[in-house]
């Protein structure tokens, strides 16, 4: 009997030996099990953060969207260019450009709506400028940018806007619009000042008059044989439209051996006149 307890009860030792390893893994399965359940837990209140946060710039987004179509719809409400054109250039701004331009048949006589900006509508555009009292460069620089968005929100307004709104017929031909397009914030009163007046590589029947001016303006000479020269329309003279700071007149078909009297008047872009004092030259023996 006493061999049989002996016997169980090294048995049990047996076991119980056997079984401290079991459970410290068992211990320490569970113990690693809960550092997993946290860091999961910690890693899904990172994801509800930046779910929160993603939510926040989807609605910021949606918002901007919803501003950018508002801003969409009210461009496309005014008849207007949005952008700085030159040659070569093509698109709906073009067209709008041409249209515009096609209102007034001595500024776009062709009035072709291609949508291409090409050489017609470069010489358009240079006498739109001319018009406008802006350098004639045929390019839509911002200075003709605005002035052409400003005479067609004045003459045209949001009424003709919208998809496949058109410029009124005639638009650059309104009275009002004829006023407006060389107006300025400051009228220009103030006439071209000239200088440096001279007649130059003189022959026995040709010269060339030349002379400064502190501003843009045209040129024009006025010449007789007699004095006090008078600028009457029988008077002889020389002129070019060119608005320019450098003028020179070349005048021919003179007489040799003989004394002319002349004087020079440009007027700048503003319709300002000015008129120099009178000078002579003497043209070479044949």
């Amino acid at each position: 009997m006493k061999k049989i307890f002996s016997t169980i009860l090294g048995l049990a030792v047996l076991f119980s030996i056997l079984s401290v390893p079991v459970a410290t893994r068992a211990v320490s399965s569970t113990s690693s099990a809960q550092e997993l359940i946290t860091s999961l837990q910690q890693q899904i209140e990172k994801l509800k953060t930046q779910i929160t946060e993603l939510n926040a710039q989807l609605e910021s987004l949606r918002q901007l969207k919803g501003e950018v179509k508002e801003t969409v719809k009210e461009v496309k409400g005014t008849l207007q260019l949005i952008k700085q054109l030159r040659r070569g250039m093509t698109g709906d701004d073009v067209k709008l450009l041409q249209e515009f331009l096609a209102t007034d048949p001595d500024i776009y006589p062709e009035g072709l709506i291609s949508g291409y900006f090409g050489p017609m509508t470069e010489r358009a555009v240079k006498k739109l400028q001319k018009r406008m009292c802006l350098d004639q460069v045929g390019n839509v620089g911002p200075q003709t940018l605005r002035r052409i968005n400003e005479l067609l929100e004045e003459g045209a307004g949001k009424s003709y806007g919208g998809e496949g709104g058109h410029v009124p017929a005639g638009l650059l031909r309104a009275p009002g619009i004829q006023q407006k397009l060389c107006a300025t914030s400051t009228p220009d009163t103030t006439a071209p000042v000239i200088s440096d007046v001279v007649a130059t590589s003189t022959t026995a029947t040709t010269t060339q008059i030349k002379w400064l001016t502190n501003e843009k303006a045209n040129s024009k000479v006025w010449y007789s044989t007699s004095t006090p020269v008078v600028t009457t329309t029988s008077t002889a003279a020389v002129s070019s439209p060119d608005y320019v700071l450098n003028h020179s007149i070349a005048l021919s078909g003179l007489t040799a051996s003989t004394t002319y009297y002349y004087l020079v008047t440009s007027t700048d872009k503003s319709g300002n006149t000015t008129t120099s004092a009178e000078k002579s030259f003497t043209t070479l023996s044949q």
